[in-house]
């Protein structure tokens, strides 16, 4: 994996998420007001994704530990979700969405 600072193909200064931590990261802006956000290829040249600041601040090692983190925790919602899948579903019932759209809830 490479991490490579390269100039935005977003339109102004649009967020994106980090694919190592799942933050929001927002594009480096250069004394010539480009904007370059760090792209993050692997071994095949294919574009995974970005990454933020601190996380290209963190070096191979502190990415590799946000990465872990990121798995662990990602891993943790999985698991939620999963249990509620074991949960029966009640939903609104018709008589009741209709009382939504035309605001009469109490």
């Amino acid at each position: 994996m490479k991490i490579v600072w390269e100039p935005s193909v977003y339109i102004g200064n649009a967020p994106v998420f980090c694919t190592i931590c799942g933050r929001r990261a927002y594009p480096l802006r250069t004394r010539g007001n480009q904007l370059l956000l760090a792209v993050i290829y692997d071994r095949h040249e294919v574009v995974r994704g970005e990454a933020c600041r601190d996380c290209v601040a963190s070096g191979p090692t502190g990415i590799k530990t946000r990465l872990q983190e990121r798995i662990q925790s990602l891993q943790a919602q999985v698991s939620e979700l999963q249990e509620m899948t074991h949960e029966e579903m009640q939903t609104p019932s018709l008589e009741q969405e209709f009382q939504v759209h035309r605001h009469e809830l109490p």
